[in-house]
C-alpha cells in the first residue's frame, strides 16, 4: 500500500462539514486527502464497538443515552447529527447514526491511501476492537491507536505490531522533564509519535522529540494563526477539526 503522508489528521473526521464521528465525516476526510483520520471507540451494553467521543449521546444526538448502559440497537436510533443541524441551520438537516467499528473498517478498507487511528475510551475497548480487526482481516499497517493512557497504547502495539502509535500527552509546568520520560517510554515500546496538547507545546519540546528520532504532533489545532505558529515550530503532525484549512496552510494537494 502507498499511503498519503501529509501530516494532517482529520480529528473525528471532517467536523467542519459533517457531524463528528460519522461515516459521512470519515468519507469526507478520506476524499479530501487527510493521511490519517482519528476516531473514538466505546462499548455498548451488549458488547458492540461503536464510535463516540463522549460516554453519552447528549452533546451530539437528539436524545440522551449512556452508551455503556444501552444496547447497540438503542444507540443506533439516535440522530448523531442533531447538534450539527442546530449550528448549521442554513443546511439541509441530516440524520447520521453512530457508526459501528465494523462499518467504519469497511469504509477505510475500500481505499488504500488514508489510515485510521482509534482512541480507546473505556476498559475493554482495545480487546474488543482487536477481535473485530482480526476477524475482518483489516490490514494492521492501515491501523493506528492514539491516547494518553499508556496501558491502552502498549496493548494496541502488542496486539498489532505494525500499527502506528500516537502517544497523546498533556503537561503542567515541568514539560521538558515529563517529556523526557515520555520519550524514553515511546522508544522502549516502539511508539512513533508524541502528540502534545496545543496549549503546552513549545519549540524546545518539539526539538526534543525530533532529536529523539520521534515525530512531534499537536492536538487539537483549529485556529489558523496557531496553525502558522506550529508549522514554524517544526511540528509534523496536526490533529484538526478543520483539515481543509490545514491543507491550505501546508500547501497539500491530493
Amino acid at each position: 500500500m502507498s499511503f498519503l503522508e501529509n501530516g494532517i489528521t482529520g480529528h473525528r473526521g471532517d467536523p467542519q462539514h459533517f457531524p463528528q464521528n460519522t461515516l459521512a465525516g470519515f468519507d469526507a476526510a478520506i476524499r479530501m486527502g487527510c493521511d490519517w483520520v482519528e476516531t473514538d471507540i466505546r462499548l455498548t451494553a451488549d458488547g458492540r464497538v461503536v464510535l463516540s467521543h463522549d460516554g453519552d449521546t447528549w452533546s451530539e444526538g437528539d436524545k440522551a443515552l449512556e452508551i455503556r448502559k444501552s444496547r447497540y440497537d438503542e444507540v443506533r436510533q439516535v440522530n448523531m447529527a442533531a447538534h450539527f443541524n442546530l449550528i448549521h441551520g442554513d443546511r439541509e438537516a441530516r440524520f447520521d447514526r453512530m457508526p459501528s467499528l465494523e462499518e467504519t473498517l469497511e469504509l477505510f478498507r475500500s481505499q488504500d491511501k488514508v489510515r485510521l487511528s482509534l482512541q480507546p475510551k473505556a476498559p475493554g475497548t482495545v480487546e474488543a476492537a482487536a477481535k473485530i480487526i482480526r476477524d475482518m482481516k483489516f490490514p494492521a499497517e492501515m491501523l493506528g491507536f492514539n491516547d494518553a493512557n499508556l496501558g491502552y497504547m502498549i496493548s494496541g502495539k502488542e496486539k498489532f505490531p505494525e500499527a502506528t502509535i500516537f502517544y497523546d500527552r498533556n503537561y503542567g509546568q515541568d514539560i521538558l522533564e515529563a517529556l523526557a520520560e515520555d520519550i524514553a517510554v515511546s522508544l522502549r515500546f516502539g511508539f512513533k509519535y508524541i502528540v502534545v496538547y496545543e496549549r503546552v507545546l513549545t519549540g524546545e519540546a518539539v526539538q526534543m522529540i525530533l532529536d529523539a528520532g520521534l515525530i512531534p504532533g499537536v492536538w487539537n489545532i483549529n485556529n489558523p494563526g496557531e496553525m502558522d505558529r506550529f508549522i514554524a515550530m517544526g511540528v509534523q503532525r496536526f490533529y484538526t477539526d478543520f483539515p481543509a484549512v490545514m491543507m491550505k496552510k501546508l500547501g497539500v494537494t491530493k
